[in-house]
């Protein structure tokens, strides 16, 4: 395996305020794999450093120094629709994944103790900002997939209702609102926007519809559901430094301009680059989150900077792999990368390529759907959360259990992610800790 080592991360989210998210990804690009016999304390564990595999040295996240970080609790504040509350609430096996949750997110108290679930087969439905590529388009699956499980056994209606804005956040509030007046009763949310759809949760809760956000936003009535892009974005660059032992010339790819995940991941790196003045970024631009984008972009970057040598790659998801194609078509020489998407041209190219990959997580859009669907059928069976922001490390592969996920299958062009199921036992465990009363949850559905 090399140089690889897979870790759980934090689950916290922190996002600018009122500005759109990515497009790539929701921000719960959640979830990741983790081998099913991951015990419940090694989620729980506080895991501020991670520490590549053959080196002795750590990566520690350092409190928010940037502005995208330090921005989020006014952000948040002025957005909230009612007090939040202190991590003395979570759980305490929970507490160690909160460590830093106030450079993300904001605690919000639990809204729902006078929720009453609905009777009868529940209508599932989802909002969303984008459906523009196959993370996206994989989470809708993972939702249509548990829904009809649910259906055949008479506990949901069959079809799963979806309303895609394409980015328009008055587009977001309209579908949303006419959600919530036609009959859903569970929404998963993919929030354009932190604080626009604030007074519809509301509207949502006086109607008994539970709102379930993969990304946090900026007031109470809907529960969050969520992980950590700063720690995530701050491990990736940290590890990828340590590799090239903080000497060399980086190329610097990056999410859609001005969505909050992209500042995000963007402060993370170049806080994990402080005082290294041996690194050196010799290109900057986006790729938008999109392969075909970043190689397009690598390819006439390298063709304008001919003499350039390129050491390094940072890149904030799902163009890593795009990136190298470029290099290589290019004639040049492959170079050190660390991945976050774990999907499957991801895998194949750390199995070509395992003394490049110096660190990699793995968030799939499947575990993520679960982990959300998991809340919704907990509140649907009057379990009452201890608070309405949850957040979840991410299980993740070691070096030992890589091929747990990776097939000889998979190869460097290929569009799939591996299959979600050793991640989930690991999550719900997690997850069932935050709850309490109601009737028990006898069994959850499982994406493929």
């Amino acid at each position: 395996m090399g140089g690889i080592f897979m870790h759980r991360l934090h689950a916290v989210v922190r996002h600018s305020s009122d500005s759109g998210r990515r497009a790539g990804r929701p921000r719960l690009r959640v979830a990741a794999v983790a081998a099913a016999a991951l015990a419940l304390a090694a989620l729980s564990a506080c895991s501020s450093a991670v520490t590549g595999s053959g080196s002795s040295s750590t990566s520690t996240t350092p409190a928010a120094t940037s502005s995208a970080a330090s921005s989020a609790p006014a952000a948040a504040t002025s957005g909230s629709a009612s007090a939040t509350v202190g991590v003395s609430v979570v759980p305490a096996g929970a507490q160690a994944d909160y460590a830093h949750y106030d450079l993300y997110a904001k605690l919000y108290p639990n809204a729902y103790q006078s929720f009453t679930p609905p009777s009868g087969k529940v209508q599932y439905c989802e909002s969303t900002f984008y459906l523009g590529n196959t993370y996206q388009q994989g989470e809708v699956t993972a939702y249509k997939q548990m829904v009809s499980q649910l259906a055949a056994a008479g506990k949901a209606q069959s079809n799963f209702i979806v309303e895609n804005s394409n980015n328009n956040t008055g587009t977001q509030v309209s579908q949303f609102q006419s959600e919530i007046q036609s009959g859903c009763n569970v929404i998963f949310l993919d929030a354009g926007s932190t604080t626009a759809l604030c007074p519809l949760f509301t509207t949502a809760i006086q109607k008994n519809v539970v709102v379930v956000s993969l990304d946090p936003v900026f007031c109470n009535n809907a529960i969050t559901v969520s992980f950590d892009v700063y720690e995530n974005s701050y491990q990736l660059a940290a590890h990828l430094y340590q590799a090239m032992n903080y000497q060399g010339n980086l190329l610097y790819i990056t999410g859609v301009p001005g969505v909050a995940d992209a500042a995000t991941a963007t402060a993370a790196a170049n806080a994990a680059m402080a005082g290294h003045s041996g690194l050196k970024i010799v290109g900057n631009y986006t790729g938008e989150w999109t392969a075909s984008v970043a190689q397009q972009a690598t390819a006439q970057w390298l063709s304008s900077h001919p003499g350039v040598k390129v050491d390094g790659i940072i890149d904030e998801g799902a163009m890593g792999v795009a990136a190298e194609t470029a290099l290589q078509q290019a004639g040049r020489p492959l170079a050190k990368v660390s991945l976050q998407e774990g999907d499957c041209q991801e895998l194949a190219f750390q199995k070509q390529n395992p003394s490049l990959v110096p660190f990699m997580t793995d968030q799939a859009p499947a575990p993520g759907a679960y982990a959300t669907m998991d809340v919704a059928l907990r509140l649907l069976a009057g379990q009452q959360p201890a608070l309405d922001t949850i957040l979840y490390p991410i299980p993740g592969p070691t070096a030992a259990t890589f091929n747990q996920w990776y097939t000889p299958s998979m190869t460097t062009s290929s569009s799939c992610f591996a299959s979600p199921k050793p991640a989930l036992p690991a999550i719900a465990s997690y997850l069932g800790q935050f709850f309490t009363g109601g009737s028990a949850v006898t069994s959850f559905p499982e994406p493929s």
